[in-house]
């Protein structure tokens, strides 16, 4: 069996309640299993296995698996925060019980419970993606140890985003991808002028970049996080940005300094050649979304979704079940074109 089974319904008995828009209501809690998968070899020195989750619905025995990836600042937690509190945050968790989609919610190297490189200053874009794609072949063999994947979707968060876009590019990892609080704009306010002179070009960025990272942060993996920022997340109440702070993780520099660079995912974009679904808030930092679609330019196929009145962390927005529900139709969607 791939990986090392650590522990199982962790969370609880198998029930919880929840509360939706649709009123309240019991519903089974998906399977939940903690994976460490080996990528010894695959990465730098010192990175010997990813951390993911593995939640699978009750009871099927084929579903899409959607492979999810944490933005900057976040460990994988973000897509499966505590459902303690009224309401459901967990995305992972309504995904599986709503549409029965199978989701793997995995740390970058360097993040959350996953191993660290002896030199985090090795951990740029292209580099994450690659060992990220590394535990892929071992994610997916345990998963069909439990049901038949119908098809591998890739989705990124933010930063997360930037990731799935290079696994995408060098490795043409999804059958599917999804972007959610990403566009590829950057944010060039942020920037000093020396930054900014990388836009719009990766293949120059990407051999300065710990460099730059070193000027900008002096550390590769920045302690604390964005989760309190009113930046990310206007308009949320302190109780939803208490759970996200659950999800807290140091950022991974390099990958963040890239994502912040205006062009920087361009060719990575381009490149993408399978459905594309793209999510953003209404207020979020991605940009316009019309300008991330644009971008997408071998591919016919995709699929956009504002939030209404969300900022960036949509998972802590008061209406995120909407957002969830336009991504859960959307793979639906892609299942029953093939049938």
């Amino acid at each position: 069996m791939a990986g090392i089974l650590v522990d199982q319904n962790p969370f609880g008995n198998g029930q919880h309640d929840v509360d939706r828009r649709f009123g309240a209501y019991a519903a089974p809690m998906a399977r939940a299993e903690r994976l460490d998968l080996d990528v010894g070899g695959l990465g730098p020195d010192g990175v010997e296995w990813i951390a993911a989750d593995l939640i699978v619905p009750d009871g099927v025995s084929a579903a899409p698996l959607m492979v999810c990836f944490p933005g900057g600042g976040m460990t994988r937690r973000y897509f499966d925060l505590p459902e303690e509190q009224p309401g459901e945050w967990s995305m992972a968790r309504y995904l599986a019980d709503h549409f029965g989609i199978a989701v793997a919610v995995v740390d970058h190297p360097g993040v959350g419970d996953s191993s660290v490189p002896d030199d985090p200053y090795t951990l740029n874009p292209r580099v994450v993606a690659d060992v990220d794609h590394g535990a892929l072949s071992e994610l997916v063999a345990h998963a069909m140890d439990l049901f038949e994947p119908t098809r591998l979707i890739g989705l990124g968060h933010s930063m997360g985003g930037l990731v799935v876009a290079h696994a995408q590019w060098h490795h043409r990892s999804f059958d599917a991808v999804a972007f959610l609080g990403f566009g590829g704009a950057g944010l060039p306010e942020y920037l000093t002028k020396a930054e900014l002179s990388y836009a719009d070009n990766y293949v120059r960025l990407e051999p300065v970049l710990a460099e730059l990272v070193r000027e900008r942060f002096g550390t590769a993996l920045v302690p604390g996080s964005t989760t309190s920022s009113e930046m990310l997340n206007p308009g949320t109440l302190s109780e939803a940005r208490q759970i996200l702070s659950t999800a807290s993780g140091p950022l991974l520099a390099l990958c963040g300094l890239a994502s912040m660079v205006p062009g920087s995912s361009n060719a990575a974009l381009a490149s993408i050649e399978v459905p594309v679904f793209i999510g953003l808030g209404e207020n979020d930092i991605a940009g316009d979304i019309g300008n991330v679609a644009a971008l997408l330019t071998s591919t016919g196929d995709v699929t956009t979704y504002v939030l209404a009145e969300a900022g960036h962390n949509h998972s802590i927005s008061k209406n995120r079940t909407e957002l969830w529900d336009a991504l859960g139709n959307w793979v639906t969607a892609l299942d029953e074109q093939d049938n």
